[in-house]
């Protein structure tokens, strides 16, 4: 056999595996070709369509997992069963159009219909949805990383892999005119098989930027600078140094309660002693807030700030905040009813659309907090008890608000 072609398959037996299947055989030299399918989580009848095919295509294999494994795991089961040095990974809502197909992908090491450029790895890698991957580079490199869950990213991974230990990747299809239709995500947008496919292809993004660009999985964590983010070991900017150091400063005697903590990163500017606990309303930066370890007195939980069930505490911070939420000003008055004192900032009397689409509270000055005492953070990070004017230099001040249970 010259070719294995490896088809992972869920579900969706007679509107995408049957007419790739049918295609393939109308196209292609099947005496050349070792059709290997991997079938997981399938409730449909593709167990009784697999059978027949093993008394119709000479070099048939199929692979059965009774779970869905997600696209790495099942292709790489199909892989292990290749026998060819030639392994084609093929989805199965492709449809073969015209002769010859195979032999047009049959150049390079990797050779893929269409390419892209990712912005994580800064390399060019091929879409996996119709790639011919010769066996040694698999030998050289391993199968595709399954940590990528359900699908995505797994193919600039191992391409990116690929690049760094020397093999090249080719682009069979860049005139426009290689004999193949794809539907395009025909598994992973079906709501009855794959739920919140968004959510998981973003987490699959950041479990790639955090393996290969550490800068733009900051970027990732910020939701397009919704937050500021810092790891363990990051230099933090002044500006967000600053009005830590000052909340220290200012802390009163008890535990710390922190509103839209980010990763935490200001734990290490209070005191070690602080028993201190950070919310925020997305799990994903939550888990990060947990991996970087700051302390063992230092506890983070994912909750919506209008559903928690608040306790008392000594302090209450809320940095770049209330800004963000509709309700902002009164949940700053929820607040006050949880804590002896409350230390908050948020943009002076800011133009709608100066710090983005995240913020929905504008033109907050200080009329809009009776009851605390201000101070001021300009754009360079410096605190004062005047505002610096607005300029060029300056194009932004923060208030920093202070307000205490008398």
């Amino acid at each position: 056999m010259k070719y294995s072609i490896v088809i992972p398959t869920y579900n969706n037996c007679e509107k995408y595996l049957k007419p790739c299947v049918d295609s393939i055989i109308k196209y292609s030299n099947m005496d050349e070709v070792e059709l290997v399918i991997s079938a997981n989580g399938c409730t449909d009848n593709t167990q009784d369509y697999l059978q027949d095919l093993h008394t119709k295509i000479p070099h048939m294999t199929s692979v059965w997992d009774d779970d869905a494994l997600g696209f790495a795991k099942a292709t790489n089961a199909g892989i292990k069963e290749a026998r060819a040095d030639k392994i084609v990974l093929l989805n199965n809502d492709t449809v073969i159009l015209g002769d010859n197909w195979l032999e047009r992908l049959d150049v390079g090491d990797i050779s893929a219909v269409l390419t892209k450029h990712s912005d994580i790895t800064k390399s060019y890698f091929g879409i996996f949805f119709c790639v011919m991957i010769q066996k040694r580079v698999f030998d050289a490199i391993g199968l595709l990383d399954e940590q990528y869950n359900v699908g995505g990213c797994e193919d600039i991974d191992f391409c990116y892999q690929a690049e760094l230990n020397g093999f090249k990747i080719v682009d069979v299809g860049f005139r426009g005119d290689f004999p193949i239709y794809h539907v395009a995500e025909g598994t992973v947008h079906d709501e009855t098989l794959v739920q919140n496919w968004k959510d998981t292809f973003y987490k699959n993004e950041l479990k790639l930027a955090k393996k290969y660009n550490p800068e733009h999985y900051r970027f990732l964590l910020s939701n397009n600078y919704e937050r500021a983010v810092f790891l363990k070991g990051d230099m933090v900017f002044p500006r967000e140094t600053q009005r830590y150091e000052w909340a220290a400063r200012n802390l009163l005697p008890g535990s710390v309660l922190e509103i839209g903590c980010s990763t935490g990163y200001g734990y290490q500017f209070l005191p070690t002693s602080t028993t201190y606990l950070g919310l925020d309303y997305d799990p994903i930066i939550i888990d990060v807030a947990k991996e970087q370890e700051w302390s063992d007195n230092a506890t983070f939980y994912q909750a919506d700030i209008n559903t928690f069930y608040f306790g008392r505490y000594g302090n209450i911070i809320a940095f770049e905040v209330i800004e963000h939420l509709d309700n902002g000003l009164e949940v700053v008055e929820k607040l006050k009813q949880y804590c002896k004192r409350l230390l908050i900032t948020v943009p002076h009397n800011e133009p709608k659309g100066f710090w983005g689409e995240h913020h929905k509270l504008h033109g907050l000055t200080e009329k809009d907090f009776p009851g605390f005492k201000f101070a001021y953070i300009n754009f360079h990070g410096g605190i004062s008890s005047t505002m610096v004017p607005v300029d060029n230099d300056n194009p932004s001040n923060l208030m920093i608000c202070e307000w205490t249970n008398e």
